[in-house]
């Protein structure tokens, strides 16, 4: 019981600290604020924020391999399924904002060029878009610990 609490424990602070981190990418992600220093900041926060889903899913993968209930009764449940999809959706955005922020860190350091207006707008949206996937999660997460809507 300790164990399955421990898991549950780890898991939620890694997806709280994702979530903070995605915030802030997306709270700094706007033209009006951006500057040098504020892309260097967007480069760090995306890294720590690119660190905390790491360890979402190496929670999330803990609590299914070593958790009271099991790799069999978890691997044939859709919920879960459908978590690790959502899950799969928003570390696609997170790596392609993560090549954009690095694009821009770079150009900025070659060539003091900032992105234009539609770049961070673009960037912003994607972020926004991903972190409101994260509103769907606990629905699919509560339902399964409940055993409601499992086989």
């Amino acid at each position: 019981m300790m164990l399955e609490a421990a898991l549950a424990y780890v898991h939620l602070a890694a997806i709280l600290s994702w979530v903070v981190f995605v915030s802030s990418t997306a709270a700094l992600a706007r033209i009006e604020w951006l500057n040098p220093a504020v892309v260097n900041r967007l480069v760090v926060v995306d890294r720590i924020a690119f660190v905390a889903g790491g360890a979402v899913l190496a929670s999330g993968l803990a609590r299914w391999w070593l958790g009271s209930k099991g790799v069999a009764w978890y691997a044939h449940q859709p919920l879960l399924w459908a978590k690790l999809v959502l899950f799969v959706v928003m570390a696609v955005a997170a790596l392609r904002t993560r090549r954009d922020l690095r694009e821009w860190q770079r150009r900025l350091r070659v060539a003091g060029e900032l992105p234009d207006a539609d770049a961070v707008a673009a960037l912003r949206l994607r972020v926004m878009r991903a972190s409101h996937l994260v509103l769907v999660l606990p629905v699919a997460a509560v339902l399964l610990a409940r055993g409601i809507w499992t086989v």
